[in-house]
């Protein structure tokens, strides 16, 4: 099948944050695009050289690129290049990189594209097949990073007559298969819908979160999409900030949800190890050294424990926060738009307040657990005190007999 025009658009996010450790590569987003644009048109971008991080510090969006290189208000860098079409011929390529700070974080929006015009003549149509130009070696994949958030892949293609409309999801698919040729790392369908008035597909669950990689493809049917996409561009952007922050914490959560049900396992067998005690039994010296060792043991466990509920607590104001930003940012899509963009508002109705339930449902359950650490604590100690009070009470009784005995001996 062929499309007309295909448009490769990585938005990826990375924290900017300060680290002490020197193995830790703060420029790890601007080296990524620089290889992305090495292994597909063997190009240094040298993109670090054209930023400046320090620039308008407070401010919560920064385009990046140096002033001096700034053309008629264009913030990207711009290139070209040519790739194989087939075993005779090559074909240009265009694409831009677009550094961004927003708030906490630094964004690239990396472009690649088949232009729609060349030598003021329309392009020709081209097989699917050839988006696997644009993501040879799976470059387009970023690899794991402490600061590295996540990123959303977007691949844009005109239609090229009335039959593709009918076969839709069926070019999606293709699409799909022609960037990811392994279908190990192909994201499985999600859903489609429509977004500007053309169609569009989703890929990536969340019951895969450990594994997750969001991917679109949307499919031009007319110019409006086209059209629109460029007048809200930047609140797309952000949109898929938003919700790269949302998404990194929930699978963040899911992490310290395994840390803490770890803990809670050891708390529980510390509690089982606790004596039970009746009236007529008393400890033996090895069970009141265990108990004391318990004593020093748990409140470590404690701590851990507590950490990681403050951890969690803290993933569940990310997504609350961001939601938030992504609710924003859809109205004002809406404002400059005025059409229906419910595909884009399933992630903040839906997924969202499912990630916020799945987290408050871990941390009712999760806190007993720390009660009960509490109440163990307090019982070990109970137990500690008044079997050492017993026993000094005999030791003081014992000294008192002996020395009853001593002295009517003498």
């Amino acid at each position: 099948m062929k499309i007309y025009a295909p448009n490769v658009h990585l938005f990826a996010f990375q924290l900017d944050k300060n680290s002490n450790d020197p193995s830790v590569n703060k420029n790890f987003i601007w080296k990524t695009g620089d290889e992305i644009l090495k292994t597909t048109l063997h190009q240094d971008l040298h993109l670090s050289q054209h930023i400046n991080l320090n620039k308008e510090p407070n401010s919560p969006r920064v385009d990046l690129l140096n002033d001096a290189e700034v053309i008629d208000n264009n913030y990207a860098i711009s290139f070209a290049g040519k790739v194989p079409l087939n075993q005779t011929q090559d074909v240009l390529i265009k694409g831009f990189a677009h550094p961004l700070r927003i708030y906490d974080s630094y964004s690239l929006w990396l472009n690649l594209r088949r232009p729609e015009q060349e030598d003021d003549n329309p392009t020709a149509n081209v097989d699917i097949t050839f988006l696997s130009q644009f993501n040879q070696k799976n470059c387009l994949s970023f690899k794991e990073h402490p600061l590295y958030l996540g990123q959303t892949l977007l691949i844009t293609a005109w239609l090229t007559g009335a039959k593709d409309k009918k076969d839709v999801k069926q070019i999606a698919d293709e699409c799909l298969t022609a960037i990811f040729p392994d279908s190990q790392k192909q994201p499985p369908f999600n859903r489609q819908g429509e977004l500007f008035g053309s169609p569009i597909f989703e890929y990536g669950l969340f019951s895969q979160i450990s594994n997750y990689q969001h991917v679109l493809i949307w499919l031009f049917t007319d110019d409006q999409a086209d059209i629109k996409f460029n007048q809200c561009y930047q609140e797309l952007l952000d949109l898929f900030f938003f919700r790269t922050k949302v998404v990194k914490a929930y699978k963040d959560s899911r992490g310290i949800y395994k840390e803490l049900d770890k803990v809670y396992l050891k708390i529980e067998a510390e509690i089982n190890k606790v004596p039970k005690l009746d009236d007529k039994k008393s400890l033996v010296v090895a069970n009141l050294t265990d108990l004391k060792n318990q004593l020093k043991a748990l409140p470590q466990l404690a701590l851990t424990y507590t950490r990681l509920l403050r951890n969690l607590e803290e993933y569940q104001n990310t997504i609350t926060i961001n939601a938030y930003n992504y609710e924003e940012r859809l109205q004002r899509i809406h404002a400059i738009i005025g059409d229906n963009i419910s595909f884009l508002e399933t992630f903040s109705q839906k997924n969202c307040p499912y990630f916020q339930q799945q987290i408050n449902s871990d941390l009712g359950y999760f806190r007993h657990g720390s009660e009960l650490l509490g109440r163990a604590i307090d019982s070990i100690r109970g137990i500690v005190e008044i079997e050492q009070a017993d026993r000094d009470r005999s030791l003081e009784n014992t000294i008192q007999v002996l020395g009853i005995g001593f002295g009517g001996g003498a």
